[in-house]
């Protein structure tokens, strides 16, 4: 392990106050003049303050991200940037207050995988050697958690060291924290499972066992100072965000294993302290009574998912929560099983929860009534109806909606007969659309209440006129899964032989990418390009003319509605609600059916003549705008609360209509 001394590269992460990454930046001027220093700005609050700061700091690398994907994501990234330096990364809320003479000194040694200096807290809580932790547990993070891990510091049961250790058998937590090349070479970057913290915690104890050090040193004098939580330390709503989003970290970085590991036992373990830790009981209950005050009636709501990676039903509970909170309910969304880039689009004002599905301990507010609203996967289906029949226990009367949003599978039934059974007692049953409900109960029965709420998105800016001359540029924006049938499309185009006419921009990533990619004909790798990740629809939708979607596997493509919200035309495989969402041909083109020869007859129709894409996309957009919006989908949504509640509340006076 290690090879001769690397260069060395400053990394921030900047989010919100650029006062303070301004601060940090004339340290690091100061004590590490001679060392490039990167930036990566996360789309925050802060970003236009960070830019003017940018222009007076020309010297200084920057990236300014479309939108906030989350510290560790963006802190592999700048790893990318730097690929032969060691390097030093940095918080923005963290000042050098000397040269880290001896941090850098052991950072080069063999062997070494990360190294931290000892920080001062300027509030005098923590040792300067806090920042080293023992291995984690179960209980040693109950009792970091509960509040004792100073008063038993160096004990079996607390994670803080005595005085300060030489070799750290836990991790180091990264406010200043030094990484070895060769480590990140051999152990691979920090798992984006995680949005923010729990990276120092997974990556750190993985080099270790690999063989690798991790290493705190003490210069003579102090060397870094740092204000915990400096950069929401004025915002009491991301201060609250931030300590959900540790708990989950912790969830995770102890391991679910099926909904079964250590992790399940820290949430189980952190659930009961908030209840009966007088601390934390204080401040829940008050919190509770607020929130039934605020909501004046309106039932509280939690929103379950397994998790919030890009994908169509999970930015839809996004969209939900946000939107109903702005409506005065309070809202909790409970992340069953991972969390994902969505956190940055989630309000504030929504409580987040990881918490696997058999732990139902879910509160929202002290009001009368309280709705769960869900998919219908096992997971999604085991925690709501427990939570709905803890009810009668915590005095509330509680209902659960189950939102239907799989793709019906035509052959057979798409769900278990478990699943069934266990979605028939539901107060009731929300579908995508009147054709989604035939196609998902062709073979099986599912609900008696059945209610119709189509997903809806805050709709885009439209585009600019597009170009009636050149080649029709195509595109898809999807996850790339064999399944979207992304070479039934190459295929097609090319069966056009109008090479001269077309070509076809595929942004996403995916597990079958590869495979895709390598289907692809070497003739046409010029007019067939894999863009990767886009930031988001208006960066894929600014360099092409026409949406296509020709997956036979969909129940309510949000893609489309990114586009026919934007005024851009169209062409879908008749799938789902698809047919229904276009109107059935007059706000878009509808391929029936999903073959080869179809897309290709439709692909030459749209080629012969380009004059009726406006039109199409004009009519799209009117026809999404209005059915289809985030407002229109949370009308529904509160339509059927009514519904099952029995009642109106405020801001939603009408029942829904029922299939």
């Amino acid at each position: 392990m290690g090879s001769e001394r690397r260069e060395l590269a400053v990394l921030i992460v900047s989010y919100r106050r650029a006062d303070l990454l301004e601060r940090a930046l004339a340290s690091v001027d100061k004590w590490l003049p001679d060392v490039p220093v990167h930036v990566w700005d996360n789309a925050s609050g802060g970003s236009a303050q960070v830019r003017e700061l940018a222009a007076k700091r020309p010297d200084i690398t920057w990236t300014f991200s479309d939108f906030n994907i989350g510290y560790i994501a963006a802190m592999n990234k700048l790893m990318a940037q730097v690929p032969d330096a060691d390097v030093l990364q940095l918080n923005p809320d963290a000042e050098l207050l000397g040269p880290l003479t001896r941090a850098r000194e052991a950072i080069a040694e063999p062997g070494v995988a990360a190294v931290s200096p000892t920080v001062i807290d300027p509030d005098g809580r923590d040792e300067p050697w806090d920042v080293a932790h023992r291995e984690q547990g179960v209980v040693r993070n109950l009792v970091n958690g509960a509040g004792y891990a100073k008063r038993l510091r160096g004990r079996l049961l607390s994670n803080l060291y005595p005085e300060p250790p030489e070799e750290v058998d836990g991790y180091l937590t990264g406010c200043c924290l030094f990484i070895s090349r060769d480590a990140w070479n051999a152990m691979g970057p920090f798992s984006e499972e995680f949005f923010v913290y729990g990276e120092d915690a997974t990556w750190q104890p993985a080099a270790r066992k690999a063989g690798w050090s991790l290493r705190l040193v003490d210069d003579p004098e102090p060397q870094v100072r740092h204000a915990s939580g400096g950069t929401v330390a004025d915002d009491p709503l991301a201060s609250k965000r931030g300590d959900d989003l540790l708990r989950s970290a912790q969830v995770i970085a102890l391991g679910l294993e099926h909904n079964l590991g250590r992790g399940s036992l820290y949430a189980a373990g952190a659930t009961l302290l908030e209840r009966v830790q007088r601390s934390k009981r204080g401040p829940r209950d008050a919190r509770l009574k607020a929130l039934a005050e605020q909501a004046a009636g309106r039932p509280a709501v939690v929103v379950v998912t397994n998790g919030l990676k890009p994908g169509g039903a999970e930015r839809q509970r996004v969209v939900l929560a946000n939107r109903l909170v702005e409506r005065g309910h309070p809202v909790t969304l409970v992340c069953l099983q991972h969390l994902g880039q969505y956190i940055s689009e989630l309000d504030p004002r929504v409580r987040m929860l990881m918490q696997p599905w058999w732990q139902p301990v879910v509160d929202v507010a002290d009001t009368d009534e309280a709705i769960v609203v869900g998919g219908a996967t096992k997971t999604e289906i085991g925690f709501a109806t427990a939570w709905r029949a803890l009810g009668p226990v915590v005095g509330q009367r509680r209902y659960w909606l189950p939102a239907a949003h799989d793709p019906a599978e035509l052959e057979h039934a798409t769900y278990s007969e478990l699943q069934a059974r266990a979605l028939r007692p539901a107060d009731g049953l929300l579908v995508l659309s009147r054709k989604h409900h035939e196609d998902l109960t062709r073979h099986q029965r599912l609900g008696g209440t059945v209610m119709v709420a189509p997903n809806g998105l805050t709709p885009g800016e439209p585009l600019p006129p597009r170009p009636s001359t050149g080649p029709l540029r195509f595109c898809m924006l999807t996850r790339l899964k064999e399944y979207k049938n992304t070479t039934l499309l190459i295929r097609a185009l090319d069966a056009l032989a109008r090479p001269d006419e077309w070509t076809l921009d595929i942004f996403g990533a995916g597990p079958d990418r590869a495979v895709l990619e390598a289907q692809t004909p070497a003739y046409l790798r010029g007019q067939v390009r894999w863009r990767g990740v886009s930031p988001g629809p208006d960066h894929a939708f600014a360099e092409t003319d026409v949406l296509c979607v020709p997956s036979g596997f969909e129940a309510f493509p949000l893609v489309m509605v990114e586009a026919m919200t934007r005024g851009m035309p169209v062409m879908a495989s008749a799938s789902g609600s698809v047919a229904e969402m276009l109107d059935h041909g007059g706000a878009g083109v509808v391929v029936e059916p999903v073959t080869v020869p179809a897309w290709t007859e439709a692909l030459r129709g749209v080629l012969d003549d380009r004059g009726q894409l406006a039109r199409l996309g004009a009519a799209g957009r009117e026809r999404a705008l209005a059915r289809y919006t985030d407002t229109a989908m949370v009308d529904a949504y509160q339509r059927a609360f009514v519904r099952v509640l029995g009642h109106p509340f405020p801001g939603a006076e009408q029942r829904a209509d029922v299939i």
